[in-house]
């Protein structure tokens, strides 16, 4: 497992590298959104929080860590700061292969005092950076679609999206029942997933498909960015002082065609692929806007992300990995919480504040895709690869 888990934290690394190619000293140190730091912050974090744990934590040695935590770790220095700090793009990218390889080192030739400690039992330590390196890696590619965003490319010749004027939904019925939400496996778990819990639930359905684009069109064209009925007080005021009318990542041409903006461009939008870069707000004013569209739709919701997760694990939930799939319920502590391995990875976040996701986007690894992972954020955040799901409670 070991050697497995030493060729996946290598690959990540590669992964994240190959994303810098082509990047100018600007774009590499540029902050193209409030909530993102800069591309090249990213990887340096990534190599400091890999050595912070390898040398400072397990051996003992904060010789190189001490002197860097003012840059790479995040409450020592605000976002906008980050950028202008970083070295140039080739002398930081070559700084950061080095101390990769230094790190390979240790973790493939380990001393005694390194393999028995506690954080490298069960290959703990290895999960986690894996899992670590994984998530910035789908942050960086949010910065890289926030860079395309501002360059704003065209489509040539892009074709009109036509709207979904007969929405009619296909659901999956699940029985309520006892069952366990969260990991049992600690290696691979973070603090959030554990411990397993025992919960009851109610019979409930779930959509076949997240809602797609050409759903979110016809909620476009009926105004529904300009009618306050379906959004509540704080969405209403996020939407009208931002001025918003369409999904983040959505652009139009001279002929207010619609299409896509994406990591490397543009492309056009495919009217069944999931509606990506919405937020909690967005998500739940749709839901509004649809229960009134038909009887047959009156009872529809977000689902609770307990509901996502036994759906998930029974194997039968389709249409997975679009989007990150906003849940109704705040993102919460499951009973007998710890903080582990540090106290700020989930703990900070249980203030009702933050609503839970579920599944994952195309940016999403492997080492994060599993039923009991739990994605989190403010309801006003959509640069996020997110969408929804409709569920609805009974048969």
């Amino acid at each position: 497992m070991t050697a497995e888990l030493l060729k996946t934290l290598a690959g990540t690394h590669a992964t994240i590298h190959a994303m810098a190619a082509g990047l100018s000293d600007l774009d590499y140190r540029s902050q193209y959104h409030t909530d993102l730091s800069p591309f090249g912050w990213h990887i340096g974090h990534c190599v400091f929080i890999e050595t912070y744990w390898l040398r400072e934590v397990i051996l003992g040695d904060d010789a190189l860590t001490a002197e860097l935590a003012w840059l790479y770790l995040p409450e020592n220095i605000i976002k906008p700061k980050r950028g202008p700090a970083l070295p140039p793009i080739n002398e930081h990218l070559s700084w950061c292969q080095k101390i990769t390889n230094e790190n390979q080192l240790i973790l493939k030739q380990p001393s005694r005092a390194f393999s028995q400690h506690p954080l490298n039992q069960h290959d703990y330590m290895l999960h986690f950076l894996i899992q670590h390196h994984s998530q910035h890696l789908e942050t960086m590619a949010m910065v890289l679609a926030q860079r395309q965003l501002k360059i704003q490319p065209t489509l040539a010749n892009a074709t009109p999206l036509t709207a979904n004027d007969n929405i009619n939904y296909s659901f999956q019925p699940y029985a309520g029942g006892n069952f366990t939400v969260g990991s049992p496996s600690h290696p691979e778990a973070f603090d959030n997933e554990l411990p397993p819990t025992q919960i009851e639930i109610d019979d409930f359905t779930l959509a076949r498909h997240p809602v797609s684009n050409a759903d979110w069109l016809a909620f476009i064209h009926d105004k529904g960015y300009q009618n306050k009925c379906w959004w509540n007080d704080d969405g209403w005021q996020w939407c009208q002082e931002n001025n918003i009318s369409q999904p983040e990542m959505w652009h139009r041409d001279k002929n207010n065609n619609v299409y896509a903006i994406t990591t490397k461009g543009s492309e056009p939008l495919n009217p069944l692929a999931a509606v990506s870069g919405i937020n909690y707000f967005e998500a739940n004013a749709f839901v509004n806007w649809l229960k009134s569209q038909s009887s047959e739709l009156s009872r529809i919701r977000l689902p609770h992300e307990y509901e996502w997760e036994i759906a998930e694990k029974s194997g039968t939930l389709t249409g997975t990995g679009q989007v990150w799939e906003w849940c109704h319920n705040n993102f919460h502590p499951y009973p007998g919480f710890k903080a582990f391995p540090y106290d700020n990875y989930s703990k900070p976040w249980f203030d009702n504040k933050h609503f839970s996701l579920r599944g994952g986007s195309p940016f999403t690894q492997a080492s994060i895709r599993r039923s009991s992972f739990r994605n989190f954020y403010n309801p006003d955040k959509r640069h996020i690869f997110s969408g929804l799901r409709l569920a609805m409670s009974g048969h």
